[in-house]
Protein backbone atom coordinates (compact mmCIF):
# COMPACT_ATOMS: atom_id res chain seq x y z
CA UNK A 1 0.00 0.00 0.00
CA UNK A 2 1.64 3.51 -0.89
CA UNK A 3 2.36 5.51 1.96
CA UNK A 4 -0.04 8.31 2.66
CA UNK A 5 1.32 12.18 1.78
CA UNK A 6 0.56 15.22 3.93
CA UNK A 7 -0.05 18.14 1.94
CA UNK A 8 2.54 19.62 4.23
CA UNK A 9 5.02 17.60 2.30
CA UNK A 10 3.27 19.01 -0.95
CA UNK A 11 4.60 22.42 0.16
CA UNK A 12 8.01 21.33 1.44
CA UNK A 13 8.64 19.52 -2.11
CA UNK A 14 7.62 22.78 -3.94
CA UNK A 15 10.01 24.20 -1.75
CA UNK A 16 12.69 21.65 -2.80
CA UNK A 17 12.10 18.13 -3.63
CA UNK A 18 14.95 16.59 -1.34
CA UNK A 19 13.72 18.63 1.89
CA UNK A 20 10.95 15.92 1.75
CA UNK A 21 13.60 12.91 1.27
CA UNK A 22 15.83 14.45 4.28
CA UNK A 23 13.01 15.55 6.48
CA UNK A 24 11.62 11.38 5.56
CA UNK A 25 14.70 10.21 7.06
CA UNK A 26 13.94 12.05 10.17
CA UNK A 27 17.99 14.13 9.28
CA UNK A 28 15.94 17.46 9.57
CA UNK A 29 12.98 19.00 11.96
CA UNK A 30 11.05 21.60 11.37
CA UNK A 31 12.37 25.13 12.40
CA UNK A 32 11.44 27.28 15.22
CA UNK A 33 10.27 30.63 14.04
CA UNK A 34 8.30 32.53 16.77
CA UNK A 35 7.24 35.67 14.50
CA UNK A 36 5.44 32.86 12.35
CA UNK A 37 3.84 30.71 15.12
CA UNK A 38 2.43 34.62 16.45
CA UNK A 39 1.28 35.04 13.32
CA UNK A 40 -0.61 32.07 12.63
CA UNK A 41 -2.30 32.34 16.26
CA UNK A 42 -3.06 35.77 16.16
CA UNK A 43 -5.11 34.53 13.01
CA UNK A 44 -6.47 31.53 14.51
CA UNK A 45 -7.77 33.80 17.52
CA UNK A 46 -10.12 35.83 15.39
CA UNK A 47 -12.59 31.99 15.31
CA UNK A 48 -13.80 33.03 18.50
CA UNK A 49 -15.27 36.11 16.78
CA UNK A 50 -19.22 36.02 16.67
CA UNK A 51 -19.57 38.75 13.68
CA UNK A 52 -17.39 40.08 11.67
CA UNK A 53 -18.57 43.39 11.18
CA UNK A 54 -15.52 44.59 13.19
CA UNK A 55 -13.98 48.05 12.53
CA UNK A 56 -9.91 48.28 11.70
CA UNK A 57 -9.80 50.22 14.87
CA UNK A 58 -12.11 47.41 17.27
CA UNK A 59 -9.99 44.97 15.44
CA UNK A 60 -6.48 46.58 16.19
CA UNK A 61 -7.42 46.72 19.90
CA UNK A 62 -8.40 43.06 19.92
CA UNK A 63 -5.47 41.64 17.76
CA UNK A 64 -3.02 43.95 20.18
CA UNK A 65 -5.01 41.94 23.58
CA UNK A 66 -4.87 38.46 22.09
CA UNK A 67 -0.65 39.41 21.11
CA UNK A 68 -0.31 39.90 24.98
CA UNK A 69 -1.99 37.14 25.71
CA UNK A 70 0.05 34.86 23.46
CA UNK A 71 3.32 36.14 24.56
CA UNK A 72 2.31 34.95 27.47
CA UNK A 73 0.97 31.60 26.45
CA UNK A 74 3.02 30.16 23.20
CA UNK A 75 6.25 29.33 25.80
CA UNK A 76 3.78 27.05 27.71
CA UNK A 77 2.16 25.37 24.61
CA UNK A 78 5.30 25.00 22.57
CA UNK A 79 8.97 24.17 23.07
CA UNK A 80 10.13 27.75 22.25
CA UNK A 81 12.35 29.99 24.36
CA UNK A 82 9.85 32.81 26.02
CA UNK A 83 12.65 35.03 24.46
CA UNK A 84 12.42 34.39 21.02
CA UNK A 85 8.41 35.07 21.89
CA UNK A 86 9.13 38.57 23.69
CA UNK A 87 11.44 39.50 20.45
CA UNK A 88 9.07 38.30 18.12
CA UNK A 89 5.90 40.11 19.67
CA UNK A 90 8.03 43.66 20.08
CA UNK A 91 8.81 42.88 16.30
CA UNK A 92 5.24 42.70 15.31
CA UNK A 93 3.13 45.41 17.69
CA UNK A 94 4.02 47.97 15.59
CA UNK A 95 2.23 46.17 12.40
CA UNK A 96 -0.82 45.53 14.20
CA UNK A 97 -2.18 48.76 12.62
CA UNK A 98 -1.66 48.00 8.97
CA UNK A 99 -3.01 44.29 9.95
CA UNK A 100 -6.13 45.62 10.84
CA UNK A 101 -6.65 47.96 8.63
CA UNK A 102 -6.22 44.96 6.09
CA UNK A 103 -8.28 42.56 7.55
CA UNK A 104 -10.98 44.56 8.31
CA UNK A 105 -13.30 44.32 5.18
CA UNK A 106 -12.52 40.60 4.29
CA UNK A 107 -13.71 39.68 8.26
CA UNK A 108 -17.01 38.39 6.33
CA UNK A 109 -14.93 35.66 4.02
CA UNK A 110 -13.41 33.96 7.15
CA UNK A 111 -16.03 34.27 9.61
CA UNK A 112 -17.65 32.32 11.06
CA UNK A 113 -15.19 29.22 10.58
CA UNK A 114 -13.78 26.33 12.37
CA UNK A 115 -9.63 26.30 12.48
CA UNK A 116 -7.59 23.50 12.51
CA UNK A 117 -9.71 20.92 10.76
CA UNK A 118 -7.68 17.32 10.47
CA UNK A 119 -8.50 15.73 7.23
CA UNK A 120 -7.87 12.15 5.40
CA UNK A 121 -8.55 10.18 2.51
CA UNK A 122 -7.77 6.60 1.87
CA UNK A 123 -9.04 6.79 -1.52
CA UNK A 124 -6.34 9.82 -2.20
CA UNK A 125 -3.23 8.97 -0.19
CA UNK A 126 -3.53 12.62 0.73
CA UNK A 127 -4.11 14.01 4.34
CA UNK A 128 -3.28 17.27 6.39
CA UNK A 129 -4.66 20.01 8.98
CA UNK A 130 -6.35 22.77 7.40
CA UNK A 131 -5.62 25.90 8.83
CA UNK A 132 -9.38 27.24 8.55
CA UNK A 133 -12.89 26.03 7.14
CA UNK A 134 -14.77 29.27 6.40
CA UNK A 135 -18.48 29.29 6.08
CA UNK A 136 -20.06 27.73 3.52
CA UNK A 137 -17.17 25.02 3.51
CA UNK A 138 -14.64 26.68 1.77
CA UNK A 139 -10.31 26.06 2.80
CA UNK A 140 -8.12 29.00 3.48
CA UNK A 141 -4.79 28.26 4.48
CA UNK A 142 -2.33 31.25 6.69
CA UNK A 143 0.33 32.39 5.13
CA UNK A 144 3.33 34.50 7.16
CA UNK A 145 5.76 34.83 4.25
CA UNK A 146 4.76 38.18 1.91
CA UNK A 147 2.25 38.38 -0.29
CA UNK A 148 2.46 38.58 -4.22
CA UNK A 149 1.31 42.15 -6.10
CA UNK A 150 -1.72 39.69 -7.32
CA UNK A 151 -3.18 36.56 -7.00
CA UNK A 152 -1.86 33.60 -4.85
CA UNK A 153 1.78 32.35 -5.23
CA UNK A 154 1.86 29.12 -6.90
CA UNK A 155 3.45 26.86 -3.94
CA UNK A 156 0.14 27.96 -1.88
CA UNK A 157 -2.10 27.37 -5.14
CA UNK A 158 -1.13 23.78 -5.29
CA UNK A 159 -1.50 22.93 -1.36
CA UNK A 160 -4.93 24.47 -1.72
CA UNK A 161 -6.14 22.38 -4.17
CA UNK A 162 -4.70 19.44 -2.14
CA UNK A 163 -7.04 20.57 0.50
CA UNK A 164 -9.92 21.15 -1.68
CA UNK A 165 -9.32 18.11 -2.87
CA UNK A 166 -9.52 16.48 0.28
CA UNK A 167 -12.95 18.43 1.58
CA UNK A 168 -14.40 17.49 -1.84
CA UNK A 169 -14.06 13.73 -1.14
CA UNK A 170 -15.03 14.52 1.81
CA UNK A 171 -18.64 16.28 1.88
CA UNK A 172 -18.63 14.69 -1.79
CA UNK A 173 -19.06 18.51 -3.42
CA UNK A 174 -16.54 19.92 -5.68
CA UNK A 175 -14.70 23.15 -4.30
CA UNK A 176 -14.68 26.27 -6.67
CA UNK A 177 -12.54 28.25 -4.99
CA UNK A 178 -10.18 28.81 -1.46
CA UNK A 179 -9.05 31.50 0.23
CA UNK A 180 -5.21 32.63 1.54
CA UNK A 181 -4.71 34.68 4.29
CA UNK A 182 -1.27 36.65 3.90
CA UNK A 183 -1.27 37.73 7.75
CA UNK A 184 1.39 40.17 7.95
CA UNK A 185 -0.03 42.37 5.32
CA UNK A 186 -3.74 41.52 6.69
CA UNK A 187 -5.12 40.49 3.22
CA UNK A 188 -7.27 38.12 2.30
CA UNK A 189 -6.81 36.42 -1.10
CA UNK A 190 -9.75 34.50 -3.03
CA UNK A 191 -8.74 32.13 -5.81
CA UNK A 192 -10.21 29.88 -7.96
CA UNK A 193 -9.68 25.96 -7.90
CA UNK A 194 -8.80 24.49 -11.21
CA UNK A 195 -8.83 20.95 -12.50
CA UNK A 196 -5.32 21.56 -13.28
CA UNK A 197 -3.89 22.51 -10.22
CA UNK A 198 -5.71 19.27 -8.45
CA UNK A 199 -4.23 17.02 -11.21
CA UNK A 200 -0.58 19.14 -10.11
CA UNK A 201 -1.36 18.59 -6.65
CA UNK A 202 -2.10 14.87 -7.51
CA UNK A 203 1.05 14.59 -9.68
CA UNK A 204 3.14 15.86 -6.57
CA UNK A 205 1.61 13.34 -4.53
CA UNK A 206 2.85 10.52 -6.11
CA UNK A 207 6.56 11.70 -6.72
CA UNK A 208 6.37 11.97 -2.54
CA UNK A 209 5.65 8.32 -2.39
CA UNK A 210 8.81 7.73 -4.72
CA UNK A 211 10.86 9.40 -2.31
CA UNK A 212 9.39 7.91 0.78
CA UNK A 213 10.19 4.49 -0.80
CA UNK A 214 13.66 5.47 -0.66
CA UNK A 215 14.32 7.85 -3.97
CA UNK A 216 16.79 10.47 -3.58
CA UNK A 217 15.95 13.30 -6.02
CA UNK A 218 17.62 15.39 -8.33
CA UNK A 219 18.59 19.01 -6.56
CA UNK A 220 16.75 21.59 -8.74
CA UNK A 221 18.91 23.93 -10.42
CA UNK A 222 16.59 26.83 -8.53
CA UNK A 223 16.55 25.38 -4.92
CA UNK A 224 16.90 27.81 -2.15
CA UNK A 225 20.25 26.36 -0.76
CA UNK A 226 21.62 29.42 1.12
CA UNK A 227 20.49 28.82 4.54
CA UNK A 228 18.70 25.81 3.80
CA UNK A 229 18.56 23.38 7.10
CA UNK A 230 19.86 20.26 5.20
CA UNK A 231 22.56 22.57 3.14
CA UNK A 232 25.36 20.35 5.04
CA UNK A 233 23.61 17.01 4.35
CA UNK A 234 22.24 17.40 0.62
CA UNK A 235 26.09 18.59 -0.09
CA UNK A 236 27.52 15.43 1.16
CA UNK A 237 25.33 12.82 -0.11
CA UNK A 238 25.45 14.64 -3.29
CA UNK A 239 29.74 14.47 -2.90
CA UNK A 240 29.32 10.50 -2.36
CA UNK A 241 26.91 10.05 -5.07
CA UNK A 242 29.57 11.73 -7.40
CA UNK A 243 31.87 8.89 -6.50
CA UNK A 244 29.87 6.04 -7.91
CA UNK A 245 28.57 8.14 -10.59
Amino acid sequence: MSPSVRISEIGLYLRCPRLVYFQNLGSIAAPEDATRMLLRALMFSLSSQQSSQLSAVDLQSLLKENLALLEQELPLIYEIDSALVESACRDLQPEIESISQGLAGSLDLLLPCEVEVDLYSEKLGLSGRLDRLAHGGIPSIIRTGRAPESGIWKKDRIMLSGYALLLGEKEKWHVPFGLVEYARQGLIRRVEIHGTDRARALRIRDRIRLIKQGRLPDRPDDAPCKGCQAEEICRTRHSLASKFF
